[in-house]
């Protein structure tokens, strides 16, 4: 109707006084009146857009973390200088929780390099993210697994809180081994989920520098290992910087030549509960037990075996060499201390303190993550991973320019893909994940072939040198490596799901947090299920975030929150 009132009043029939009318001229208003109905108008639209569409909602706690952040600082590891949140507040409704986590919050522990004791009193505390959440998502649609949502706390309806949805209406959800069973079932997630949830382990990009105790936590097998004083054309990788470099373009047979393999392994500094053990035919008679550090190294003389549980310290070490001149005791004793710093990898959380009480917990879900420079040459390239039963090898080929997928030792593909055009231009990201009992590889951020699902036999043990790359037949260069662990969703203090299967009514949804260690969800909540009527809306922006500074005016320094671009980002 205003588009017809509109070309009534512009007709050139319409009849118009002799004489000429004062015209209205907006100026005329003045501005404090022109700005206070602009500032009116802003403020409707405003409540309007948040009243129906949009609103803002700002995360004090790190249930959610390291994927949304709470109240958290920012630290940048003195050793190997990666930066990561820690957190500053948590979920908790355990009389006592709250004091004790304040308790422990003076000190970090990097979670690339494990450097422990990161004093954080001169760090100033940054706020959480603020996200943007669209609060008519649910009209449209239900809520999807793994999905982010924010909601009225079931037992306080004024607070809101968010966490991932992780069970439907009507099914039976049981948590085991990290994992979520649904109806009996291993819940799987595709590529891009697991990419939304993964969690960063190690970056080959930040390794101290300066520290003589630190072990890289890649290296080229034994075999490969080559001295580069000794030969000018080594057949095997070499150290590049923040990479490895490899020259084998100019074979003519690269299909006869052996692969070329460097190996992930998980070095820590400390701590553990992990055993390693090593062959000992006699312990040295000079030896008496009484005189060895109580530090929990068991000699099994009928077995021939001597372990340790843990990674042990060098000091340690030097006290037992000191004991005996028995060079094949201490040459023994030198290899379990570096046995011992080898370790499955864990759910440790560098957002958490240290000191919160939780035992961490081994894990097979991973994804390793790299840059391959394709140089020249038509041999392979390869990534292998192991779940501690079985290996499978993905095999980039540029001979046959196809994607294979190999398990065990057998060089039957059980899956190809064609060759990535994306390829051809020389560079690729490559990723492959061990996440949920299946195999997926991606190439430049797309699946490259159908993920393979696997089955792994009860009391399989996680191994340690889970990943491995390797090539033959080829010049190129490898960067930027990461690895990434799953979300382990852990069952201390849990009500529900735990023991046995816990049953969603309709309507009703099982939500988790990411940080599973310190996050109260529906695993510990007295009335596990969130009914779809307290559901607010669907987060997908995380925006105006920031990070704290300081401006110095002489002797007076002054702490300032800063936009943090970086942070700004869509979630899915």
């Amino acid at each position: 109707m205003a588009g017809d009132m509109s070309s009534i009043s512009g007709s050139q029939n319409e009849s118009r006084p002799m004489v000429d009318e004062p015209q209205f001229d907006p100026d005329q208003r003045g501005i404090f009146r022109s700005l206070s109905e602009s500032f009116i108008s802003l403020f409707i639209a405003v409540l309007l857009f948040r009243t129906f569409a949009a609103e803002g909602y700002m995360i004090s706690t790190g249930s959610m973390a390291p994927c949304l952040l709470g109240f958290h600082k920012r630290v940048e590891c003195p050793t190997c200088k990666h930066l990561f949140a820690f957190g500053v507040a948590y979920d908790t409704d355990e009389p006592g929780e709250a004091e004790e986590l304040q308790r422990s919050r003076s000190r970090a522990v990097c979670p690339n390099c494990g450097q422990t004791g990161i004093d954080l009193s001169d760090v100033p505390r940054n706020h959480g993210d603020q996200l943007l959440v669209n609060k008519q998502a649910y009209l449209y649609y239900k809520p999807r697994r793994w999905e982010i949502v924010v909601f009225r706390n079931p037992a306080k309806a004024i607070e809101a809180y968010v966490k991932r949805v992780v069970g439907l209406p009507g099914e039976q959800l049981q948590i085991n081994d990290g994992d979520v069973y649904i109806d009996g079932q291993l819940v799987r997630k595709d590529y891009d989920q697991q990419r939304a949830m993964r969690i960063l382990v190690h970056d080959h990009d930040h390794r101290p520098e300066r520290d003589a105790s630190f072990r890289p936590h890649w290296q080229p097998v034994n075999d490969d290992a080559v001295d580069m004083r000794e030969t000018r054309h080594p057949a095997g990788w070499q150290v590049d910087d923040n990479g490895f470099v490899l020259h084998q373009g100019h074979e003519r047979r690269p299909d006869q030549e052996p692969f070329r393999w460097i190996e992930y392994r998980h070095w820590v500094r400390t701590g553990g509960v992990h055993e390693s053990s090593v062959t000992l035919d006699e312990w040295p008679m000079e030896v008496e037990p009484s005189e060895v550090p109580q530090i929990g190294l068991v000699y099994a003389p009928l077995a021939k075996t001597l372990s340790f549980t843990g990674a042990m310290a060098e000091s340690s070490l030097k006290k037992i060499e000191s004991l005996t001149d028995d060079e094949r005791f201490r040459a023994t004793m030198r290899q379990l201390f570096e046995s011992s710093h080898v370790a499955p990898l864990t759910d440790d959380y560098g957002y958490n303190p240290a000191e919160g009480g939780t035992i961490p917990n081994p894990v097979r879900d991973i994804m390793v993550s790299c840059r391959v420079h394709f140089q020249s040459g038509s041999g392979e390239f390869a990534l292998q991973m192991s779940d501690g039963h079985q290996n499978y090898t993905c095999v980039l080929d540029a001979s046959r320019r196809e994607v294979r997928l190999l398990v065990g030792d057998s060089e039957a593909a059980v899956a190809t893909g064609e060759w990535p055009k994306s390829i051809d231009k020389g560079m690729a990201t490559v990723e492959m994940a061990l996440i949920d009992q299946q195999v997926v590889l991606a190439i430049n951020g797309k699946p490259a072939l159908p993920s393979w699902p696997i089955t792994i036999p009860d009391g399989t043990p996680v191994p340690r040198h889970p990943i491995r790359l390797g090539a033959r037949g080829l010049d190129l260069r490898v960067d930027q490596l990461k690895i990434y662990r799953d979300v382990y969703y852990t069952t201390s203090r849990g009500r529900h799901g735990i023991n046995r299967p816990y049953v969603l009514k309709d309507d009703e949804y099982f939500v988790m947090g990411d940080n599973s260690p310190v996050s109260h969800d529906s695993r510990r909540w007295d009335e596990a299920p969130v009914h779809r009527s307290l559901l607010l809306g669907k987060p997908f922006l995380v925006h105006l975030p920031s990070k704290p500074g300081r401006l110095r005016i002489g002797n007076y320094e002054m702490h300032l929150r800063l936009p943090d671009t970086e942070r700004i980002r869509l979630l899915r």
